[in-house]
């Protein structure tokens, strides 16, 4: 099987589009949780600091994202929040797999989304392109 020449840009402009899905998706998560954070912390049954920090480090991811300034630690932090986003929803709320059934699918598109980026990067799209 041979493999189908693309333009170079092609990676560069992939990882943005994936860069940009997560930044919108984590900034409205972060708002949201922002917006009542003794709620998501009551809702999630997690204690106020934690839901404090699941917040920020939203919210920073998002920027990471937006900005491709270090983006793959970025990366890392969205692997590693959607690792316990996930294992809440399968060992503690005992939810399905499905999104449409509150389950947590979606959060495993976030966590291999987030793995792209920290396995490959920014792409040249980036201010972590602009800086090297």
């Amino acid at each position: 099987m041979s493999d189908i020449a693309l333009p170079s840009c092609t990676q560069d402009v992939a990882l943005l589009l994936v860069r940009i899905i997560l930044f919108v998706t984590f900034l409205a998560e972060s708002r949201h949780k922002f917006k009542d954070i003794k709620g998501f912390a009551k809702n999630d049954g997690v204690p106020l600091p934690v839901a404090y920090v699941v917040a920020t480090a939203e919210l920073l991811a998002a920027i990471g994202m937006l900005t491709g300034f270090l983006a793959q630690l970025a990366g890392i932090g969205i692997v590693l929040l959607m690792i316990g986003t996930t294992y809440m929803q399968i060992f503690k709320w005992h939810s399905p797999y499905w999104a449409n059934q509150k389950g947590w699918e979606y959060d495993v598109i976030m966590l291999v989304l987030g793995a792209v980026i920290a396995a490959f990067g920014a792409g040249r799209i980036s201010l972590d392109a602009l800086l090297h």
